[in-house]
């Protein structure tokens, strides 16, 4: 079941919300504390729609960030069940490429660490077992950075969201929007399955993309929320469960992934360590010698 882990994790990442119409509630203050005053909502008359639009505009000049994501993961299949529990520490520029990310994955009793540095001075990933760093293939840099690329240039259609308007509640504080989803049923289920389709990696295999087109979503739970002054994503917490047919049984999948993404564009440079590039392996000549 290991294949679920990439393949829905991959997939959550890519839904993204818009409604039309409403605009956005201030939110309730919860301040209990006589002694403070009640901050007051500085209001905006901004739609849903509106906002998002901003938003995907801001995208556009956004060239850096950092971001720090839980994601916890049941999947269960007959009477297997397995719990993924895993933590990502990125820096990201977007162009040239350049990604310095450290993901630590808990599988039952199993931990595993994986670190990797991918700039134009290589594609460097620790191998998690022996503790060494090995260099990838020059090309796979170059095939990752034309994914990416293609993706983040890839424009919200805020058409196809029209259904969900009656669905959504908007909020605002003095600093951010938040947008808020939560639903299930088939309408669900087909939107979901398009943004994984389009946000899934080049030449995945035809068995992962049927499994994807059998997905049903039980029920989601989304959350945004989107800084007034740049219109820039600050947070984003999703809880969604999937089931689907595999080999004649069901399979279910509950997820749930925070994530903060903050110092954006204020990230100039990501470099790789002087050590791990004069330590690091060549890859395949370290696959030829077990040959």
């Amino acid at each position: 079941m290991k294949k679920w882990t990439s393949i829905i994790g991959a997939g959550a990442l890519a839904f993204a919300l818009s409604a039309c119409g409403q605009t956005a509630t201030p939110k309730e203050d919860t301040n209990t504390d006589p002694g403070k005053e009640e901050k007051v909502v500085v209001k905006s008359d901004l739609t849903v729609q509106e906002v998002m639009e901003k938003a995907n505009a801001a995208s556009e000049t956004q060239q850096s960030m950092h971001a720090d994501m839980v994601m916890d993961q049941n999947i269960e299949m007959g009477e297997d069940i397995q719990e993924v529990h895993s933590t990502i520490d990125m820096d990201m520029i977007v162009k040239p490429l350049a990604m310095r990310q450290t993901i630590n994955m808990q599988m039952g009793d199993e931990e595993m660490a994986v670190e990797m540095f991918m700039t134009e001075d290589g594609f460097f990933m620790k191998d998690p077992e022996s503790g060494d760093w090995m260099q990838l293939p020059n090309d796979m840099y170059e095939e990752v950075a034309g994914q990416m690329a293609g993706s983040m240039n890839t424009q919200v259609d805020f058409s196809i969201y029209e259904e969900f308007a009656d669905d959504f509640t908007f909020e605002q504080t003095n600093d951010e929007y938040i947008l808020h989803l939560k639903g299930s049923g088939d309408k669900f289920s087909e939107l979901m399955k398009d943004m994984m389709e389009q946000n899934m990696p080049a030449g995945m295999e035809e068995e992962q993309l049927d499994l994807i087109s059998q997905m049903k979503i039980e029920s989601i739970d989304v959350e945004f929320t989107i800084d007034k002054k740049t219109f820039f994503t600050n947070h984003f917490d999703m809880d969604m469960v999937m089931t689907m047919e595999e080999e004649g049984q069901q399979v279910k999948i509950s997820q749930k992934i925070k994530g903060d993404i903050s110092k954006i564009n204020e990230i100039d440079e990501i470099k790789v360590p002087k050590e791990v590039i004069d330590n690091a392996v060549d890859m395949n000549e370290a696959m030829q010698q077990q040959q």
